[in-house]
């Protein structure tokens, strides 16, 4: 059986999940070869539970020396767009999780390198590649419920009141948008487009960065979405897609493994579908990036460049609005398109 080799940078909780999700991968062989962290020995922990024959603690040496096909990035948000262009650079296929970047300029900067050197970078919205998303979007193509009026999509954890932890600190990335507001702008971008007018308002620390966030988008096109994410109150975690003969409803958690999807037609009785796979479901993702790289693509067509583009550059429209800041950013916040 045909083998995928991955490298790791950042093991820690989302990436023990990604290395046990790669086990369920029936197409092929997927296994941990190398592993970068910057205390050693918790790379070497990571690298002796997944079998992997290499780990290192400095990023010039990985990409200099570890043999891998890919690497799945997994540190904290600022640290994204360095990791990236290094690999990058040494013609290492990456996925880096979600957001890919702090702002657009970085964004634009990583797609240019994929570019330029003839590499695969794919944004870790795994979530995309999930069968409940799937299915959703095969609900809306069939016209289940006609033309999609309005959306509304939340997010929320209630984190620990720590100012140093990662939730709530700009040197981290702190804040709900870039955390959990990503995922149902997400939505609303995988099912209408980039917005032509965006709305926000937050709830800001004295850090500026945003404790809570939410947003409305319009499409000019008598379509709108409404979108919310916080780390200080519990919302529904649940999303809505309106449309004119029905609606549609992930149930909570609707961006991880959601019980079921329902369809309610305006006139007819409900339709239920529910959703199972194994795992949190990462493996997914990570089989789309190997298709990818085997056939020698830059990205992948269901998840592109040009929408991670799109979507960072909704991202910073929110926060320039709400005044959202980060030591990325600079003396302004960029923003494209």
């Amino acid at each position: 059986m045909d083998t995928f080799t991955w490298g790791i940078i950042g093991p820690g909780n989302i990436a023990t999940e990604f290395a046990e999700d790669l086990h369920l991968i029936k197409s092929a062989q997927h296994r941990v070869g190398a592993v970068l962290s910057h205390n050693l020995e918790k790379a070497a922990a990571f690298a002796e539970k997944e079998d992997a024959p290499q780990h290192f603690d400095d990023l010039n040496s990985f990409v200099e020396n570890a043999r891998v096909d890919a690497v799945y990035i997994a540190t904290p948000h600022p640290l994204h767009h360095e990791e990236t262009l290094r690999c990058l650079q040494h013609k290492i296929p990456v996925l880096c999780e979600k957001p890919l970047a702090m702002n657009s300029r970085e964004v634009q900067e990583m797609v240019d390198a994929s570019v330029e050197h003839n590499t695969f970078l794919m944004e870790g919205m795994w979530i995309r590649f999930l069968p409940s998303i799937g299915k959703v979007l095969s609900l809306v193509e069939g016209n289940a419920i006609g033309k999609i009026i309005s959306i509304k999509a939340d997010m929320s954890y209630k984190a620990p009141n720590d100012p140093e932890g990662r939730y709530f600190n700009p040197e981290l990335g702190g804040g709900s948008l870039l955390d959990l507001g990503i995922y149902p702008v997400f939505l609303t971008h995988l099912l209408l487009g980039k917005p032509a007018i965006i709305k926000a308002t937050a709830r800001l620390s004295e850090k500026y960065i945003d404790e809570a966030c939410a947003a409305l988008f319009n499409y000019g096109n008598n379509s709108y979405a409404f979108v919310e994410s916080s780390l200080v109150t519990e919302t529904a975690l649940r999303a809505a897609i309106y449309g004119e003969t029905g609606s549609i409803h992930i149930g909570n958690p609707w961006n991880e493994k959601p019980p079921e999807i329902i369809v309610r037609p305006y006139d007819g009785a409900d339709q239920r579908h529910p959703c199972a796979w194994e795992g949190r479901g990462l493996q997914y993702e990570a089989e789309e990036v190997a298709r990818c790289v085997r056939q020698g693509k830059l990205y992948s067509d269901q998840l592109c460049h040009q929408f991670s583009l799109d979507l960072m550059a909704t991202l910073d429209a929110i926060r320039q609005q709400t005044n959202i800041r980060y030591p990325a950013d600079g003396q302004a916040l960029a923003v494209s398109g």
